[in-house]
């Protein structure tokens, strides 16, 4: 294997009727995703199949059958939802609502500009949920995550993680995954006929009912697009439990693919701006500033360095106040790509200013525009700097120049951040998982390479009870 590392050898439980082609039928799970969420009108167009619409008061209760060709709009009031067919109201229901096809793999609905398969449940709270098999599910993730012309063994690797991390998280109250990058890429029936979907087809029927397992329970087989060349312990990244599973580990082939090298420059000012987005995301008022400097802590949870090299707290400090934040929060304080990076300080940024600080009569810092300030120049005069031509400040470290009626550019000192990766960096790396296949790895051992824990028990492929 690359790099000298030493996989553990995969264990595969497979029964010899099971080494033929399985259809997803014999595998059938539900799982319930998340389309919408405080929906107050929803509409559905039956585009195959029959459909039974029910709701009530203290039980469920017909309220239409829709076909093909019906479209199906319900609209929330304050205790109710009121139902129509074809533009005709058809009843109210003070509970949640289903849209349940007659046949599960004939029904096809389209529901915002997009086709899903199956049945549809609308909570009272607006959750607007698409209940289908498992392995259809798939046929609308895979390719939307790894994208569809990735090699077939990466294809069948991510089928798995896929199918696993779906199945870890089934059991909540009202879905069990969203359709997002918050839980997997979710793309419906409509990704079902993009290029190259046959090959996903293909690749979640190849491993049909199959997902990870260590230590004898399921595996919560997170991933990401780009790990940038190691990939990071779970607890690094998100606190709580350190998971066996989740282990960082060399990730090379990153290095062939796009996401592997980033950089990014701040100015003083979008220092600034960064703090206070920051800020009003968690409800903060109180006064940032001016940008002073950024520090950054490597940092891990048992108090060594991260396993990757990844940042777990940075901090924006500014005059007035320092806002920080803790792990993969780190990507959203700074709007970079990953927390895989190492900055530069002091860096010459040319930046517009329109604004410098001053102290005030009390010996207060204060923020105001430059242009309103006055300056007394040669014999008293006094005048103000946005009537001048041009007019210049001295500060502890340069000087700055301003130009009568716009604002200036000056050098002032920014932050230069080089990074590596896309995403969270935990579990398998997309990319990765690439350009192992392109290498000739099995889906098997791309798997076991990302998952394989570092300890003696295996990592195991095995089926759905």
């Amino acid at each position: 294997m690359f790099k000298g590392n030493k996989f553990k050898r995969l264990v595969l439980i497979m029964l010899a009727v099971l080494c033929l082609a399985v259809p997803s039928a014999a595998w059938a799970t539900d799982i319930r995703v998340c389309l919408q969420t405080g929906a107050a009108e929803v509409e559905f167009e039956i585009m195959q199949g029959d459909y039974t619409l029910s709701g009530g008061k203290l039980v469920a209760e017909t309220l239409a059958e829709p076909t093909e060709g019906d479209v199906v709009r319900l609209v929330k009031g304050s205790s109710s939802f009121t139902a129509y067919l074809n533009g005709q109201k058809i009843g109210t229901s003070a509970a949640n609502i289903s849209l349940v096809a007659e046949d599960s793999e004939e029904g096809i609905v389209e529901f915002r500009g997009k086709k899903y398969r199956d049945s549809f449940s609308v909570y009272t709270n607006g959750y607007v949920v698409n209940v289908l098999d498992l392995e259809y599910y798939l046929y609308g993730v895979v390719g939307e995550e790894i994208g569809y012309k990735a090699p077939t063994e990466a294809l069948r690797a991510q089928a798995i993680v896929a199918r696993s991390y779906a199945y870890f998280n089934m059991g909540g109250t009202y879905y069990d995954v969203s359709a997002s990058t918050a839980s997997q890429v979710y793309g419906g029936y409509t990704a079902e006929s993009e290029i190259g979907a046959d090959v996903i087809i293909r690749a979640v029927d190849d491993t049909a009912g199959q997902i990870l397992y260590y230590d004898g329970k399921p595996v919560e087989a997170v991933f990401c697009s780009s790990a940038g060349g190691h990939t990071e312990n779970n607890e690094n990244v998100w606190g709580g439990k350190a998971l066996p599973y989740l282990r960082g580990v060399k990730s090379p082939y990153d290095e062939d693919y796009s996401f592997y090298e980033w950089t990014v420059s701040y100015t003083p000012k979008q220092m600034k701006d960064l703090a206070e987005a920051y800020m009003e995301r968690l409800g903060r008022d109180d006064s940032f500033g001016r940008f002073v400097r950024l520090e950054l802590s490597y940092e891990a949870e048992d108090g060594g360095k991260t396993a990757s090299g990844r940042v777990t707290e940075a901090k924006i400090i500014g005059t007035g106040c320092t806002v920080s934040a803790e792990r993969d929060a780190v990507r959203t304080l700074l709007g970079i790509k990953s927390s895989l990076f190492t900055q530069e300080n002091e860096v010459e940024i040319s930046e517009n200013i329109d604004t410098v600080y001053v102290l005030n009569a009390a010996g207060n810092l204060v923020e105001r525009p430059w242009y309103e300030l006055y300056a007394v120049g040669a014999g008293g005069v006094v005048q103000q700097l946005g009537e001048l031509a041009a007019s210049y400040m001295r500060s502890a470290a340069e000087i700055k120049a301003f130009n009568g009626g716009a604002a200036a550019d000056v050098q002032g000192e920014g932050v230069s951040l080089t990074g590596h990766g896309y995403g969270h960096g935990v579990g398998l790396s997309q990319y990765g998982a690439i350009g192992m296949a392109e290498d000739g790895y099995t889906a098997e051992e791309i798997l076991t390479h990302y998952y394989g824990g570092d300890d003696e028990r295996l990592l195991e492929l095995d089926f759905i009870d």
